[in-house]
């Protein structure tokens, strides 16, 4: 088969791109033939080269190119004979300009089977969506897990992500037009609620509201519209789990931008990295800390990059790891209604290191076996051909 894949931006820590060349690889590993427009390598003009070309799948990541237009309006994918495949990597309600789209042959891949059931329910032009969370690998130069010296890992806690005071979401809130900004705290005050409850439900609660219904028109144009309830939850969340990490009496290392922000009293602040780089420091960890951006059926690559490199992955659980995992057996949960209890549960985990070695390598097997590039290529290879 022939793919083409395209990496048009060079943002997030240049994910995109580590995401793209990966999946690659993994499919030309499979027998397959790849190629690549690169946004860095490549000009845009060059597009027009696809014109009238046949893939058997183009694919990129939160893509814009579904609203790229011809000189005659037309879609200019709608040009190259082959299906569309957009890995969308966080809520479907932040790609709506995207994803509103018809083009002729568009399918989705996310991250989260609640965005699968948004997508296809709002989205019904979309031809397939298929979920599958993306991953990392084994750090660069390592051959393997070197367990016979695992308890010697230089860091204790290591967390990798970018810092945004809530602050400056509430500002920005408060500069929309009143009526949206109402209904945004309302969201707010819903999610902090009920920490299971997605941004599409509480949505749904608004609506029922009669005084509401203006939004039932275009919903998912409103669920956009309201995307900043989502961005605050995040950073909230973001915020309470870190000073849990802070008080904790081990060494926790920060990896990411804007943590200088927040007054933290024991951690050691690192700059950030590009992602690539990021395994590296998952390999010098006992524990990696990640918080789900909002996710309840699907998961970040954070839980997956630090399994791979022997890190007891420390996370807010959803159903798809609940159907994976044990808490305290191959992975560490932590409750979103009480994130404080994370600073016990890290101290009590790293005061029994034998038994932290065990749940990393418990957590190393069931990534290894479930959640490598070669799984996610085989999931968009299945839906290619059926």
């Amino acid at each position: 088969m022939r793919f083409l894949i395209f990496e048009m931006k060079t943002v997030c820590y240049n994910s995109y791109l580590y995401f793209g060349d990966s999946l690659g690889e993994a499919l030309t590993k499979l027998g397959h033939q790849v190629e690549y427009f690169k946004v860095d390598e490549d000009a845009l003009d060059d597009l027009e080269q696809y014109i009238g070309k046949s893939y058997d799948a183009l694919i990129d990541f939160n893509s814009d190119l579904p609203r790229a237009l011809m000189d005659d309006d037309s879609y200019f994918l709608d040009h190259v004979d082959a299906p569309f495949f957009d890995v969308i990597l966080d809520h479907p309600l932040y790609h709506h300009d995207t994803l509103k789209h018809k083009l002729n042959n568009f399918h989705v891949v996310c991250l989260d089977s609640l965005h699968k059931a948004y997508i296809e329910k709002y989205y019904p032009h979309i031809k397939s969506v298929t979920v599958t969370p993306m991953t990392g690998e084994l750090a660069f130069g390592h051959d393997s897990i070197d367990w016979d010296n695992w308890e010697l890992r230089p860091y204790d806690i290591l967390f990798s992500g970018t810092y945004t005071d809530p602050v400056r979401i509430e500002t920005a809130i408060n500069k929309m037009p009143e009526i949206i900004s109402e209904n945004v705290y309302t969201l707010i005050d819903m999610m902090k609620a009920d920490s299971t409850m997605t941004i599409e439900a509480a949505v749904d609660i608004l609506v029922e509201n009669e005084f509401y219904e203006y939004i039932n028109s275009d919903k998912p144009l409103h669920t956009q519209t309201f995307y900043l309830a989502d961005t605050y939850i995040r950073c909230l969340n973001r915020k309470k789990l870190v000073q849990a990490l802070d008080r904790t009496g081990y060494e926790f290392h920060l990896f990411g931008a804007l943590w200088e922000e927040l007054n933290l009293k024991h951690a050691e602040l690192h700059r950030e990295i590009p992602f690539n780089l990021t395994f590296t420091v998952f390999a010098k960890s006992k524990i990696s800390v990640n918080i789900m951006p909002n996710f309840k059926a699907g998961s970040h690559d954070r839980v997956f990059s630090g399994q791979l490199n022997g890190a007891v992955s420390l996370t807010d659980s959803t159903t798809l790891l609940q159907s994976e995992y044990k808490d305290n057996q191959s992975i560490l949960f932590y409750s979103l209604d009480d994130i404080d209890a994370v600073t016990e549960k890290v101290n009590s985990a790293l005061s029994d290191p034998s038994n932290l070695k065990k749940i990393a390598q418990a957590g190393y097997d069931i990534a290894s076996i479930n959640h490598t590039w070669d799984n996610i290529a085989h999931k968009i290879l299945f839906t290619i051909k059926n």
